[in-house]
């Protein structure tokens, strides 16, 4: 699993850990990886990886706060590294606030599983799940769930159980 924004993140749900991560920074904004870590990074999982299937799994964090060319970066140098007869799988998790149709094809294009972190319906997700200034943020989730579904990107939920949801399993 890679961190490319370490515990950067454009929410402040009460319940994440992260959030207090954040502050071993000093104040300065925790940095996105460098192109060099992000090739030696590659390279390195790339060789250490057994068998014709290497999978990276992106996380965060929100790791979509690298920006669509740091993964435009990772795909391409997954091609300079992969040896023949490998496929590499990707698989980003991502809060999918921020999410637009660029984001959307590139995923598509590159086969990426996009894991959305949803916990449950607006009124159970509602309740931590809040952006920096305190929102709500279920609407701007089924949005960038609804983009990914126009443009034909697998996708699986993420659910993290909390004292509002825990109680209500089938919802």
């Amino acid at each position: 699993m890679a961190k490319p924004v370490g515990p950067r993140c454009n929410l402040a749900c009460s319940y994440c850990y992260y959030l207090e991560t954040e502050g071993m920074y000093g104040g300065a904004r925790p940095p996105t990886m460098s192109l060099g870590l992000l090739e030696t990074y590659i390279r390195q999982y790339i060789e250490a990886s057994l068998g014709p299937v290497v999978a990276f799994t992106w996380h965060g964090g929100e790791p979509t706060l690298a920006g669509l060319a740091f993964f435009e970066q990772v795909v391409a140098l997954q091609a300079r590294h992969r040896p023949d007869g490998v496929t590499i799988h990707n698989t980003l998790q991502t809060n999918s606030v921020s999410l637009d149709d660029a984001w959307c094809r590139f995923f598509k294009a590159h086969a990426f599983l996009v894991g959305v972190s949803l916990d449950g319906p607006q009124a159970l997700h509602d309740v931590y799940r809040v952006d920096k200034a305190g929102r709500p943020t279920f609407e701007r989730v089924r949005h960038g769930l609804q983009l990914l579904d126009r443009h034909g990107v697998e996708t699986n939920i993420l659910t993290t159980l909390h004292a509002a949801n825990a109680p209500h399993p089938l919802e």
